[in-house]
């Protein structure tokens, strides 16, 4: 069928972008893509629900039965549970309607899932996809909302389709994200480099939001095109200074502030960029992500500047800010063992182990120690350092014993 080896290579694409599954829907089905039906697996399924748009027949049958796809993933078939060796699938995932329908107009608001449909897909919290599969609309995938009482309406004119939407707006979540690091750092492997090649159209056919004018100006400061990049983010900063919802005002001008420090800090204007990144710290508090990317900005161009103390100042700031996660701390705790300053990773260390959340819900400081202290010091000991390790191997048994 045409476009499903487009498919499978988007689907290795994504996977090879997202490797910690962080996209919607990603953790769910990790980018799999279950074997095919066998012949009498598609045709026991035929006897019992009736025959399948071909489109889907091809695609169960060559492609794959389930596996990744939008929302949670492809929907597990309700394949008769003989054909499947004993294997039936959770009910929930499964809804047959054996009587035909027109599927000539939307259903109104309220009204129930209307018969002759397939769950393709269902997230469980919103609108299910259902492939319709008789009728003069067979083949055609709609958007069920009745069980939040907004019927039902088209959302793609067919099953290859369906997934190319899908795909599209994943790669361009993953772009939204990845934009800015590849900006200031390019991308980290080839599959980054493609996929933001094939970002670019998504980009700029996705309009005039906030977000996408923000992300379309990184693909033109990766490009160096600065002029456009910095007329992008004017932009964004505009509509969002314009936007009804409070917030988002409030958002945008740190948020330019951090687009605008970054253009500085690729076109090396260093002390320019620390002047952006101050100016947007300054201001009325954004969201905690952003203030961290302004003192990710600001510890950079401090870097740039050779300013290395304001830049390790900048730094402590922002881990001891941080609570969920050891990576700053650890890179804090680099940083000081690379000026030799063992007594001070030892603090950034232990710091973090008494953060409570840190390692994502309240954890016994017994568990909190080790995942702070032990990767630094398996550094330190394959670097060779071996009294600097057993310094910190002391301090760990220290704050255990007096826990």
């Amino acid at each position: 069928m045409r476009g499903l080896s487009a498919i499978r290579d988007r689907i290795r694409l994504l996977a090879a972008i997202d490797p910690q599954h962080r996209l919607l829907g990603a953790r769910t089905h990790e980018y799999q893509l279950a074997p095919p039906l066998t012949e009498a697996e598609l045709a026991a399924l035929e006897r019992d629900v009736g025959p399948l748009p071909a489109e889907y027949r091809v695609f169960v049958r060559s492609f794959a039965a389930h596996g990744a796809g939008p929302h949670g993933g492809l929907c597990e078939l309700g394949v008769p549970e003989a054909a499947r060796g004993g294997v039936t699938p959770h009910p929930s995932r499964v809804f047959w309607c054996d009587r035909a329908t027109s599927w000539d107009a939307p259903c109104p608001s309220g009204a129930h899932l209307l018969d002759g449909t397939l769950v393709l897909a269902d997230p469980g919290r919103s609108g299910r996809s259902v492939l319709i599969v008789r009728g003069p609309r067979a083949g055609e995938v709609w958007e069920d909302r009745t069980r939040e009482a907004q019927g039902i309406a088209p959302e793609a004119p067919s099953l290859v389709a369906w997934y190319e939407q899908w795909i599209a707006r994943a790669l361009l979540e993953w772009c939204e994200g990845a934009a800015p690091r590849i900006a200031l750092e390019g991308p980290s492997s080839q599959a980054e480099l493609e996929a933001i090649g094939i970002s670019y159209e998504l980009v700029e056919r996705a309009g005039e939001q906030p977000s996408t004018l923000r992300t379309r100006g990184y693909l033109h400061l990766r490009e160096r095109r600065f002029a456009d990049a910095e007329v992008a983010f004017s932009r964004a900063a505009q509509i969002g200074v314009q936007a009804q919802a409070p917030l988002a005002g409030i958002e945008a001008r740190p948020r330019h502030a951090l687009d605008r420090a970054r253009v500085a800090l690729v076109r090396g204007h260093a002390e320019a960029a620390i002047a952006h990144a101050r100016r947007g710290l300054a201001g009325e508090a954004g969201w905690t992500a952003t203030r961290d990317e302004l003192y990710d900005a600001l510890e950079r161009a401090l870097g740039s500047a050779g300013r290395r103390d304001d830049a390790l100042e900048v730094l402590d700031q922002r881990a001891a800010e941080c609570g969920s996660s050891f990576a700053l701390h650890h890179r804090l705790a680099r940083e000081r063992l690379a000026r030799n300053d063992v007594g001070g990773a030892g603090a950034a260390l232990e710091r973090a182990a008494r953060m409570s959340n840190i390692l994502g819900d309240p954890a016994p400081i017994d568990d909190r120690v080790p995942a702070s202290f032990d990767p630094i010091i398996g550094e330190l000991r394959a670097a060779g350092r071996h009294v600097d390790a057993a310094a910190l191997a002391a301090r760990a048994v220290i704050i255990l014993d007096a826990n």
